[in-house]
């Protein structure tokens, strides 16, 4: 059911047109006739540690200010003269302008005072900033109070997946140090000020270890309670063996549930098979429509490696058919090479599922579909590694990123392992990364995966591999989300 919420007033009436996404946790969509506040999925809910958002400052008109347009402002053309427009300033990513509205913007391109009226949400859209600033203020947000932690509970998995980097030896987490972990984890968000908890329980196939999921559930409810913390749960599947026994265990505990697939039957059943070698796609179908019946919403984790067959883009459509958040999300080799050849074969792919996307443009925004990047909401780094995130494995080994946990620096003992893996696992912010200074995506992917830079050019610094794909690609993905803005509004 859609849901309508008042935020950045639509001046309809007259000749004033101002449409924005707004970042939410929330995955439903909402419009109104005297408003748009199109919530986007949240983060996604993929194997990577979510990227901390950073608040821009409150808006202030005092002090005799002047004002003028945003730097390295974006601009996107859409139909009967509407733009949509991206500055590195919004705290809630672009902007649709009608015509009208554009005049108005341009009215700044020299600074002036901001006078009373639709200037004023001008500004509280990021789109005007007080002269001379060069980069959003940042204050803390919400976002950054999480903890996640990842719990690989098991090595073992139905599949035999080529491009997997987990692990498959060793033997199941048990409930001594799982439980553990969770003390572990809600201790060290305790002790450095986050306010919630974000389980992600993984693998290998967590659901070859239900039990202890079921068990860890209990006393993770228990500990937040105790800590009074937040707590939020994923189950990371490769939807396989989803049965009523564990679609009914997920929906009563709450549990969000998020299911990878590869782009189409064909690259899903050749890379994905059993051990038998027999594919899977159309049984994790059948999966998904069954969670659907009973009212979760599973998020569809859709990896892109490169290769022929991805440009069918069947599990978008599948996404779209059911009404379901997801995510594109391109490989990492364990090399970290990425050739030519792959990034002009990912771009191919990603247009295909694009141009499926606006053939039935889908309620919720779209803002942070594609790869690392978010531009529902500024931020710095492309993930929490090193700061807000813990991985640990079936035998209580600590890492700071699951592509490490070959490499783990710590373990269970350790009384405050943040900073031990902060050490280990360089993140710079995106000021810091090689080539993102003056990029206008610089606070919507905040420079990609430091893993893979790190990987391919030896230094997480590095621009990422990925980045002629995303600078051909952004522009494609945020015209849709104009697209589906001006649908919403009725435009």
């Amino acid at each position: 059911m859609k849901h309508f919420t008042e935020s950045l007033p639509v001046e309809a009436s007259g000749r004033m047109l101002l449409l924005q996404s707004s970042a939410a946790e929330s995955e439903q969509d909402c419009a109104c006739s005297e408003a748009i506040f199109v919530p986007p999925a949240g983060p996604a809910e993929t194997d990577c540690a979510c990227a901390p958002a950073f608040g821009v400052s409150a808006f202030t008109a005092g002090g005799g200010r002047l004002w003028q347009r945003a730097p390295l402002l974006y601009r996107a053309s859409l139909p009967a003269g509407h733009a949509l427009l991206l500055s590195a300033h919004s705290p809630t990513g672009p902007a649709v302008l009608s015509p009208a509205a554009q005049e108005a913007l341009a009215a700044f391109a020299r600074p002036r005072p901001l006078a009373e009226g639709f200037a004023r949400r001008l500004a509280e859209a990021g789109l005007l900033v007080p002269a001379g600033e060069t980069r959003p203020a940042a204050v803390p947000a919400p976002e950054n109070d999480t903890l996640t932690v990842w719990l690989h509970v098991t090595p073992a998995c139905h599949l035999r997946c080529a491009y997997c980097y987990v692990p498959r030896q060793g033997r199941a987490m048990d409930s001594a140090t799982g439980l553990s972990a969770l003390e572990t984890a809600f201790r060290t968000a305790d002790r450095h000020g986050f306010r919630a908890v974000k389980l992600k329980y993984a693998g290998g196939e967590p659901t070859l270890n239900l039990p202890l999921v079921r068990f860890l559930h209990r006393q993770a409810g228990r500990l937040a309670r105790r800590y009074g913390l937040r707590l939020s749960e994923t189950l990371l599947t490769n939807g396989v063996a989803l049965d009523d026994r564990i679609l009914d265990f997920t929906a009563a505990a709450g549990l969000r549930l998020a299911v990878s697939l590869d782009p189409s039957r064909r690259t899903h059943d050749r890379r994905r098979v059993l051990p038998d070698g027999s594919g899977t796609f159309e049984r994790i179908c059948r999966n998904l429509e069954r969670a659907v019946g009973r009212g979760l919403r599973p998020f569809l984790s859709i990896t892109l490696c490169g290769e022929e067959g991805e440009e069918e883009a069947e599990a978008v459509a599948l996404a779209l058919d059911l009404d379901l958040p997801f995510h594109l999300n391109f490989v990492r080799p364990a090399d970290g090479r990425i050739s030519p050849e792959r990034i002009e074969r990912l771009i191919v792919a990603v247009r295909a599922a694009l141009a499926r996307v606006e053939a039935a443009l889908p309620g919720r925004s779209l803002l942070g579909i594609l790869d690392r990047a978010d531009f529902s909401r500024p931020h710095r780094y492309p993930c929490a590694a090193s700061r807000a995130y813990l991985v640990v494995d079936e035998r209580g080994r600590l890492s700071p990123c699951q592509m490490e946990l070959s490499h783990p620096a710590g373990d269970l003992a350790l009384e405050d392992p943040l900073p031990v893996l902060g050490a280990a696992f360089p993140n710079p912010a995106v000021e810091e990364r090689a080539g993102c200074a003056s990029c206008p995506w610089r606070y919507g992917c905040a420079g990609g995966c430091p893993w893979l830079a790190r990987k391919s050019a030896g230094r997480a610094s590095a621009p990422s591999p990925y980045c002629p794909a995303y600078r051909v690609l952004y522009p494609e993905l945020l015209r849709l989300e104009g697209l589906r803005l001006l649908r919403q509004a009725g435009c």
